[in-house]
């Protein structure tokens, strides 16, 4: 299996890689248990529809869907998400101008006012362009003013930057796609390492080209 790791030149590399389709699958449990949440916990959800607004302001580019199906298909890669086992529910999702995946979790546990908050995003990486890793990494996170610095988990690097003392995010690259997430509500370890360690041995199996 082929790792792609953050730093310099090798990371550089891996965002301007060809436009072609990474040739993966997502677990299909997994897959289906996210359409099956999603559906459940966002079926309330207003559709997407024209605002009357001036015509000089900007549409919304984050769309919200309630089908992982749906997602999957305008999307044309499978959005990495949390499973359910990890003790989180997904919540809401979107599109964000139709290339980015984002999608939100909250703790089932706990006090509903420090319940944590995750949110996941998925890009491919020619859709997502910058100078060097710090920048596509803030324009994948939608984070901005945080100091991006690397981070060790096990044999894998990511970048990673505190956002408070109880918000942290972390990017990372698999062969062509990316993945940033962004938790709330937690400390340092738990955060990099029960949430993005495991997510990043997920990307491993799923998104690894063969």
């Amino acid at each position: 299996m082929k790792k792609h790791l953050w730093p310099a030149a090798v990371l550089a590399a891996a965002f301007v890689l060809p436009t072609a389709l990474p040739a993966t699958a997502f677990a299909e449990d997994t897959a289906a248990e996210s359409s099956n949440i999603l559906a459940e916990t966002t079926a309330a959800a207003p559709a997407a529809t024209p605002a009357a607004t001036p015509a000089e302001q900007l549409p919304n580019p984050m769309v919200p869907y309630t089908s992982y199906r749906e997602m999957r298909h305008v999307l044309g890669f499978r959005p990495l998400v949390l499973p359910r086992a990890e003790g989180y529910a997904l919540t809401e999702a979107y599109i964000i101008d139709g290339t980015v995946a984002d999608m939100r979790y909250t703790s089932r546990y706990g006090d509903p006012a420090k319940r944590q908050a995750v949110a996941i995003r998925t890009a491919l990486a020619s859709s997502i362009h910058g100078e060097d890793a710090e920048t596509v990494a803030t324009a994948l996170s939608g984070i901005y003013s945080v100091q991006w610095q690397p981070l060790k988990l096990g044999d894998d690097v990511a970048l990673f930057a505190k956002i408070s003392d109880t918000s942290f995010v972390a990017c990372w690259v698999q062969d062509n796609t990316l993945f940033a997430c962004e938790g709330e509500n937690f400390n340092q370890w738990d955060f990099t390492h029960r949430i993005v360690y495991d997510l990043m041995d997920v990307t491993q199996h799923y998104y690894a080209e063969e």
